[in-house]
């Protein structure tokens, strides 16, 4: 068996012999002088001779240490120059499969996208729409954003917020028609239904009322749809609050009244326990948490303000 080679003496060596002093070679490699020392001693006592012989004006190359030299110069630019093209190549970019619902991804993931190419600009983002909890650890999806918390041996879960249902408008709606009062209210206009019309029954109720009129009207299959009929002035929609953030925003919607029902729903974004340490899959989640939390305080403000419309 070979004896393993002394690189970093070696390399040392070297930098002594371009440096033509031990102290500055010290500097250089940011060590301590007796370190650069110790090293040449250690590289001297493994070949048994000497390398250097010190003298008045300092330290000066033995045969032996000439010889050395000669042939480990040229190496170790090579070695410079190999890696340091290396370094400069750009690294391969790393794809994430992202499973979630039609309207987190336009609604919420979509938009807040771009500041994740900031932080991991190496990685490629791949949408797939799926409404329920995908195959993790054996499938092709690497994350998971949905709304149920789903209990699995397998997954890992990390809340990302808690949001409610609230009912918006487009203000030219209300613009032609009487101000919204009391929920109550809003039955004298358009109700946009979600696709099992389960919305505003549950709302209404939860304010003690009970009238056929709160399942009539258009209904749509994706609470995205919702949004945009409601900011075309179709009627009122009772939307998921954080997925009408941007449109509150930009004013074409608003919040008709800050009376809230505790119908609220929790956020999840998962992935393989196994996987959850892999750096693209943690770098993506530790943004996705961030955010969220950045989401929830944007729409506390909205909610603030909506007391005013009310």
């Amino acid at each position: 068996m070979s004896r393993a080679i002394p690189l970093i003496a070696l390399r040392t060596f070297v930098e002594v012999c371009k440096a033509g002093s031990m102290k500055r070679a010290a500097d250089q490699l940011c060590v301590s002088p007796a370190a650069i020392s110790q090293q040449i001693k250690g590289l001297e006592d493994q070949i048994g001779r000497r390398l250097f012989e010190r003298d008045a004006k300092g330290i000066q190359l033995t045969p032996c240490g000439r010889s050395l030299y000669d042939e480990l110069a040229g190496t170790f630019d090579v070695i410079e120059k190999a890696w340091s093209g290396a370094a400069l190549k750009p690294p391969r970019p790393t794809r994430l499969v992202i499973s979630t619902t039609s309207t987190i991804a336009s609604s919420w993931l979509i938009p807040a996208l771009s500041g994740f190419k900031e932080r991991c600009p190496n990685v490629e983002i791949s949408i797939q729409i799926c409404n329920g909890l995908s195959e993790l650890k054996h499938g092709h999806v690497d994350i998971c954003i949905q709304r149920e918390m789903a209990a699995s041996c397998d997954n890992h879960a990390t809340h990302l917020w808690s949001s409610y249902l609230i009912p918006v408008c487009s203000p030219h709606l209300l613009s032609t028609q009487r101000n919204i009062q009391s929920p109550q209210d809003c039955l004298t206009f358009p109700l946009l239904q979600d696709t099992e019309r389960n919305y505003w029954k549950v709302w209404m109720n939860a304010f003690g009322m009970s009238n056929r009129k709160m399942i009539q009207g258009s209904s749509y299959g994706d609470e995205s749809l919702l949004i945009s009929a409601a900011c075309a002035g179709q009627g009122i929609a009772l939307v998921n609050s954080v997925f009408a953030s941007e449109a509150l925003q930009s004013k074409r919607l608003v919040q008709v009244t800050n009376a809230t029902a505790e119908l609220k729903f929790d956020y999840f974004v998962y992935c393989a326990k196994e996987r959850r340490e892999e750096w693209a899959i943690a770098e993506f989640m530790g943004w996705a948490v961030q955010q969220a939390g950045k989401t929830a305080k944007g729409h506390a403000r909205e909610i603030e303000s909506a007391g005013q419309v009310a």
